[in-house]
């Protein structure tokens, strides 16, 4: 009897699995998940044929699988979102419960994030009946384990941050950290550090178990967080045969070799150099082959696809892939469609950059891909090609601005270089596509440590000037950014005398995600006893000048491209001068030779003060637009087309000033 119970118990042990088993979160997502029409073309049952590049990517957050970290450098408009980013998550909360936490860029998204997307992922999986509080001491509204900011369920919780709140982080570790749109992180917070290594910190305790996922569109090159993210893993490509002759190969917007063949997105031209859609297709990358393939195409290629590292990884258990939109499966954002925005920022004709900003967002959100300002040296017989005739200093020329734009010019902006004994005025207006027009540059002289003297003659001019068109048309400054880099306080004292439209500026080499401007933060504007101040993007907008003048072409025959310079005949040649006064520098590191940064630097004794206002010009124009998209037409963000078409009912017109 006794041998019996010893056999039965040495029967039960061995029935004891060595080693445990789980499903893998692909199997499992296409066994859960179901998709609401509102937020995908593809409603129903998910399933990773539509997304057969996604597979690999979500599988690695098995708990058998050794991976750490996983980076995703992409495109935008992908379904990364719904495919893997909510995969991982809804995983941990149903087959392989865990703590996890979920960082995207700021506060507003966080509840959008949960009220569009989270909610919605839990109820398509029917797994709403799993979230509630797991805390015994947990009574009514107290916890309910079911919040805008965290869900609680058996094993473990979610918890939603926005990057900007690293309080939040504190006090709590996790198992698993899914970060979005890493690029729209803080470089740093005060006395905390860097995003990323806050959300590192927070998985510390379960090193050798720990998973995190790190996705995002790449913004500015030398600045990108997913850049550096990238380049630490394998850097994995998706290779995908050709239809016709099974060349596997990765899909890139535009290929060359050695020998000038070319591959890649591909169509014709009409004799307006518009492209013909219906001839858009993929070049082969083979030139033994050469064919074709169209969109629709991708239905069968996509399956046979396959996952290839281009490098080898910098630390252990660190994978990185990249992926843009024209893996997109049939049905979702098309390669004609890229075409399209192409050709809406790129001229096809004389092959260069049209609409830079355009380009921008293409490079980024389509190809997945680091942006670089593009800027030269300007040289002062460069700039002084720019003078139009016909065109006199402190007058609009509406009549030729009609004809060279095909809108008169909509708004007037000016900008104030402060030095020690000069205050340097520049004032400019702008028809549509931002072409711009200098209507006048001239100085003021005077101590400016004085609170009469010059800014009082600035006041006058900035309060009561109005500038007439040829058509009649009357205009007054809409906005005027004052620099605060000299004679601060004094800078600071006379933009308190406006309740609005005067605004402090600071001059910064760079901004985060290369943005334009920034407001500076709530403590300095109490401190300096301003309700907005700025800091400004000068090399982002000095380059942008450059590139207008070194590189932007205009046939007379079209309208002009976007931010095209006109300067008055009569402008004087000391004021073209200016704007070589500065070269554009690469600093690097004195010790590995890394890339640093690039920045405009002064060249010693050179004045370059119409260099300065004609950014902090473009930068007044931008903050005034981006108020506007959001305040007047209820808008996320700023949208320059919308902006343009919007004042074309000459709004910032002088009231009865049109005779």
């Amino acid at each position: 009897m006794v041998l019996t119970d010893i056999d039965f118990l040495i029967k039960q042990i061995e029935s004891i699995p060595s080693s445990q088993e789980y499903e893998l979160p692909s199997v499992f997502a296409e066994r859960v998940r179901r998709l609401t029409p509102d937020l995908t073309p593809f409603p129903g049952r998910f399933s990773f044929v539509l997304f057969p590049y996604f597979r690999k990517i979500v599988d690695l957050f098995s708990p058998l699988d050794p991976t750490e970290d996983v980076v995703v450098k992409k495109g935008n408009q992908l379904g990364f979102t719904t495919a893997v980013l909510e995969t991982v998550m809804l995983y941990h909360i149903m087959s392989v419960p865990k703590s996890q936490m979920f960082v995207t860029a700021d506060a507003n998204l966080v509840k959008t994030s949960v009220a569009t997307r989270i909610e919605k992922m839990i109820d398509g999986a029917g797994a709403r009946h799993l979230i509630y509080s797991q805390s015994r001491k947990a009574s009514g509204a107290q916890n309910t384990g079911d919040t805008s900011k965290a869900k609680e369920y058996p094993g473990g919780y979610l918890h939603v941050y926005g990057s900007k709140n690293p309080d939040a982080f504190r006090g709590l570790s996790y198992r698993v950290s899914t970060a979005d749109e890493v690029d729209a992180y803080k470089d740093h917070l005060a006395d905390e550090g860097s995003v990323i290594s806050l959300v590192k910190n927070r998985t510390d305790a379960f090193e050798g178990s720990r998973k995190r996922l790190w996705g995002s569109v790449p913004k500015v090159k030398g600045n990108s967080k997913i850049d550096t993210l990238y380049d630490e893993g394998d850097q994995q490509k998706f290779f995908v045969p050709c239809k016709f002759c099974n060349t596997m190969q990765e899909l890139v917007w535009h290929g060359k070799n050695e020998s000038g063949y070319i591959w890649g997105i591909t169509w014709e031209n009409d004799e307006n150099f518009r492209p013909i859609i219906d001839t858009v297709g993929y070049k082969c990358k083979n030139p033994a082959c050469g064919q074709v393939m169209k969109n629709y195409d991708k239905a069968l290629i996509m399956p046979l696809g396959e996952w290839r590292a281009t490098a080898a990884a910098k630390h252990p258990n660190i994978h990185s892939f990249h992926v843009s939109p024209l893996y997109n499966p049939p049905g979702m954002f098309s390669w004609e469609s890229m075409v399209k925005e192409w050709a809406e920022c790129w001229d096809l004709q004389h092959n260069r950059i049209l609409d830079i900003e355009k380009y921008r967002a293409f490079r980024n959100n389509k190809q997945g891909l680091t942006f670089e300002e593009p800027g030269t040296q300007i040289k002062r017989e460069k700039a002084l090609q720019f003078r139009r005739s016909s065109f006199a200093k402190g007058k609009i020329p509406n009549v030729q601005s009609i004809e060279d734009t095909g809108t008169p010019i909509l708004i007037v902006v000016a900008s104030v270089d402060v030095q020690k004994y000069c205050l340097y005025v520049d004032v400019k207006g702008y028809s549509k596509k931002g072409s711009t027009w200098t209507i006048d540059f001239f100085d003021i002289e005077g101590e400016t440590e004085d609170f009469n003297g010059p800014w009082d003659v600035l006041d006058d001019y900035l309060e009561n000037k109005r500038f007439e068109a040829d058509d009649g048309r009357v205009y007054r400054i809409a906005i005027t950014l004052v620099d605060s880099g000299w004679n601060t306080d004094y800078a600071y004292a006379f933009a308190g005398r406006h309740y609005a439209g005067i605004y402090a500026s600071k001059g910064i080499d760079k901004l985060q995600n290369g943005e334009t401007f920034k407001v500076f933060d709530r403590g300095t504007l109490e401190r300096i006893g301003l309700p907005q101040a700025y800091h400004i993007n000068t090399t982002k907008l000095k380059d942008r000048i450059s590139y207008s003048m070194n590189d932007s072409f205009w046939n007379s025959k079209d309208f002009q491209p976007a931010w095209y310079p006109n300067f008055p005949e009569d402008m004087r040649d000391d004021y073209f001068a200016m704007f070589e006064a500065e070269q554009r520098v690469i600093e690097r590191d004195k010790k590995t030779n890394k890339w640093l940064r690039t920045i405009w630097k002064q060249r010693s004794q050179a004045p370059n003060h119409a260099f300065d206002t004609y950014a902090y010009n473009l930068a007044a124009l931008e903050i005034f637009a981006d108020d506007f998209c959001r305040r007047e037409l209820n808008l996320p963000r700023l949208d320059w087309v919308l902006f343009w078409d919007e004042i074309k009912d000459e709004r910032f017109i002088e009231p009865g000033g049109k005779k």
